[in-house]
């Protein structure tokens, strides 16, 4: 049987891939699996925590690579790992924002440098086990929800441009996890059958973002206030950016009614307090857009969108459920830098600098960006 075509299979050690790397081998592909080096290379006997990328998962993946009887190499991404995902997360931390390090991993890592290394290799496909589908239809390339809603991925996939989809292999996208990929994988006898998920984000480890900012730059952060809505010190925090938007626990503050983290100020080193009425929103604009559908569907969208702009549904958030939302462009700069702007039909809870926003069209995704800003509506 003629190779359908040659894909570099994403290897974490885990199930997805796994079955992903046996799939794509049974259905004719010429495969070979590649494993990325990133920062966190202690076993995991070492770590405590489930995390991915440590050495015993590069282990892992080339013994299951070996079992299909596919070459496997491991390729030494730190540099930019550490410029493309650590930096920008203690930068963001930093700043009082909330960074999504998965996210940034896909866009830079995954569907970036691996994927780049791919294609000058010539592979022609990079494949991995995240559970979304891309589909072609009407001669372009569509990024959309994975049929198993409770593993849905697409939120953490939006950079994926036209020119990155048609690259693209995503063979769980119509699968369910515990139905059928780890089915699958105790099928073929395949040894992470009943490898649990990765947990936490991989370079922190124990998700002590505070502790891990502290190591990095050798000094403990600086106390300061804790202020109500109106500005009154109420307490003393142990740096600010033990806190995230929304935060309820561990605030240190007895009050009659429950509080939450409603603002940051990093300059200031203040943290801010309020009701949960104080974290609803009814807007933001996000800038670093990108567009993930095709660019004629999108300049269809906007062109028809008016000045109440385009019906969407929208997430602030990975396991969100849709929102309701219009979508509209805030600046002339449309594209990949320009900015956007959601006005949700319902007020949201919690909105934060940093985050991702992601909008959809049905079950395909349109584009998404970082929150810039947040507002109370039009």
């Amino acid at each position: 049987m003629a190779s359908r075509g040659r894909v570099l299979v994403a290897m974490s050690g885990g199930v997805d891939s796994s079955v992903t790397a046996y799939l794509l081998k049974s259905q004719g592909y010429e495969c070979a699996g590649a494993t990325m080096r990133l920062a966190c290379t202690r076993r995991l006997d070492e770590e405590g925590a489930r995390t991915c990328c440590s050495l015993s998962d590069i282990e892992d993946a080339a013994a299951t690579a070996a079992r299909l009887g596919i070459p496997h190499r491991v390729i030494d991404l730190r540099p930019v790992f550490e410029r493309e995902v650590v930096e920008k997360f203690v930068r963001t931390y930093r700043a009082g924002a909330t960074p999504n390090p998965c996210i940034d991993c896909n866009r830079y890592l995954k569907f970036g440098a691996l994927l780049d290394h791919a294609l000058e290799e010539g592979f022609d496909y990079i494949a991995t086990g995240h559970y979304a589908r891309v589909e072609c239809a009407r001669g372009a390339w569509e990024l959309r929800r994975g049929a198993d809603a409770a593993k849905d991925q697409s939120y953490v996939l939006y950079s994926l441009t036209q020119e990155r989809l048609a690259h693209v292999l995503l063979p769980l996208g119509g699968l369910g996890k515990e139905a059928d990929v780890r089915r699958i994988a105790r099928e073929q006898g395949l040894s992470s059958a009943e490898k649990p998920d990765s947990q936490g984000i991989c370079f922190v480890g124990d998700d002590d973002f505070a502790s891990f900012i502290e190591r990095r730059d050798g000094r403990s952060l600086p106390e300061g206030d804790v202020l109500d809505r109106d500005g009154r010190v109420i307490g003393r925090h142990r740096g600010a950016l033990r806190y995230t938007i929304g935060q309820r626990k561990g605030l240190g503050v007895a009050a009659a009614h429950p509080l939450y983290v409603t603002a940051l100020d990093v300059e200031a080193n203040t943290v801010t307090l309020g009701g949960v009425e104080d974290l609803m929103a009814g807007s933001l604009v996000a800038h670093d857009w990108i567009w993930s559908a095709p660019a004629a569907r999108c300049e269809e969208l906007m062109a028809a969108a008016g000045e109440d702009g385009a019906p969407v549904a929208a997430k602030i958030r990975y396991h969100q459920p849709d929102q309701e939302a219009r979508m509209s462009l805030v600046d002339a700069r449309a594209g990949a830098a320009g900015g956007v702007r959601i006005d949700f039909t319902r007020p949201q809870r919690g909105i934060a600098p940093g985050q991702a926003v992601v909008v959809y069209e049905g079950d395909t995704v349109l584009g998404g960006g970082c929150v810039t800003a947040v507002g109370g509506g039009r």
